[in-house]
């Protein structure tokens, strides 16, 4: 009886083992076609720079709290698009709050990425558009390169309301994000709050988005051309055409610091690589905070070998400690600052679409610093050994993640 179990195992591992061979070679065949083909590529939209007003936000209940009560003081129309939502308390207060603005006759245009919207039950969305609300989803899976649109996601976070007030970083929407979820625990973000001039080119970018992605006519609006105090720029990605490339230049800008904050560090990347290597050995002091426990899998251990490679480099490596850290920012000698949606992972620099926030301004960039080195001061500081003396069952995770790398 034993035997004859031991073979029916043998057999389905062997099947197991096949099946994941065929999609792999599938996926990677399915990949090269779409990329000759151009059917991703898309040259990035850098939009001019900009005067607005700039907060920033790192609590999800704070965040929250504005974000709705401006979304119940909108006149005429919302514009919010995030890359995933939950199925809890939290999700269902936010679509009651559009449903709401809809049946009040305001113009709620809302999205989510397909993959990421994934737990958006099909009587929500029916819901939605039964009160007036209009609605798509970003990025649907299909032929013919079914593979290659299933990786290519939007992880953009853009929200407009009334012209006057936009929203882009890195909260989505659920009550994780809150902190409220046991297993994650405290939860740190970055997501900033645009009031002034820069509005209208999150305005512009979410037009994009929708037209690209649903049949139903968007109207264009006339956002607010008023400046605010802090200058800025916003770039939108498709895809990590360019990213690159401008990640590399400032690094090589670099002469007395960088800092990264990512939620995971898989930096699959020559380019940005390279950069940061060439910044260390001309003397920069390069730092890396990145968060150990995480809502995603594998990619503490798929971090473990960019890690190694960074600690001989000489770079300093954080682990945030105090839950979840899901900021994605960078502060280059306190010149310049990123704030946006791209991690510091494969998939964000060639397979997402994303989009940032670069401040090349020095007195809003002195409010932010602090707001960083207290999260350098909430992490360890990761030593050699704890990247290389690992138990048998995180080695094996590591190999395991180190396949699948290119998707985390």
């Amino acid at each position: 009886m034993l035997k004859k179990i031991g073979k029916i195992f043998r057999l389905l591992l062997f099947v197991f083992i096949g099946v994941c061979f065929i999609l792999f070679v599938w996926d990677e065949i399915d990949r090269t076609v779409a990329k000759k083909s151009g059917r991703f590529a898309q040259k990035p939209s850098q939009y001019p720079i900009r005067q607005s007003d700039i907060t920033m936000y790192t609590d999800g209940k704070q965040l929250n709290n504005q974000l709705f009560s401006d979304i119940k003081k909108a006149k005429h129309y919302v514009h919010i698009s995030f890359f995933s939502i939950a199925d809890d308390k939290v999700s269902h207060q936010f679509l009651d709050l559009l449903r709401q603005k809809s049946q009040e006759g305001v113009e709620v245009y809302y999205a989510v990425d397909r993959l990421g919207g994934i737990l958006l039950k099909k009587k929500e969305r029916e819901l939605l558009v039964k009160k007036g609300v209009h609605f798509t989803y970003y990025n649907k899976p299909a032929f013919p390169y079914l593979s290659a649109s299933l990786d290519h996601r939007n992880h953009r976070r853009i929200s407009v309301i009334d012209g006057r007030i936009g929203y882009i970083g890195g909260f989505n929407i659920g009550k994780k994000y809150l902190g409220e979820k046991a297993k994650l625990g405290h939860w740190r973000d970055y997501h900033f709050q645009i009031r002034g001039e820069g509005v209208q080119d999150l305005e512009h970018q979410f037009v994009l988005d929708w037209k690209k992605n649903s049949e139903k006519p968007i109207p264009i609006h006339s956002a607010t051309k008023e400046k605010g105090t802090t200058s800025h720029r916003f770039t939108a990605y498709y895809s990590g055409e360019k990213l690159g490339q401008d990640y590399a230049r400032l690094f090589q800008q670099a002469k007395e610091s960088i800092i990264i904050v990512t939620p995971y560090f898989i930096p699959k990347d020559k380019t940005i690589w390279n950069a940061l290597v060439d910044a260390r050995k001309r003397g920069v002091r390069v730092k890396i905070l990145f968060s150990p426990h995480s809502d995603a899998l594998l990619v503490k251990e798929a971090a473990y070998p960019y890690i190694r490679k960074a600690l001989k480099q000489g770079m300093e490596v954080y682990g945030y400690k105090r839950g979840v850290l899901h900021g994605k920012a960078f502060l280059i000698d306190e010149n310049v600052l990123m704030v946006g949606t791209v991690n510091f992972d494969s998939r964000s620099f060639h397979l997402n679409e994303e989009m940032n926030c670069y401040i090349h301004d020095p007195v809003y960039i002195s409010k932010i610093k602090p707001v960083i080195h207290a999260d350098l001061q909430n992490s360890k500081r990761v030593t050699s050994s704890d990247v290389n003396q690992l138990s048998i069952k995180e080695k094996m995770k590591e190999k395991v993640a180190k396949m699948f790398e290119y998707y985390l």
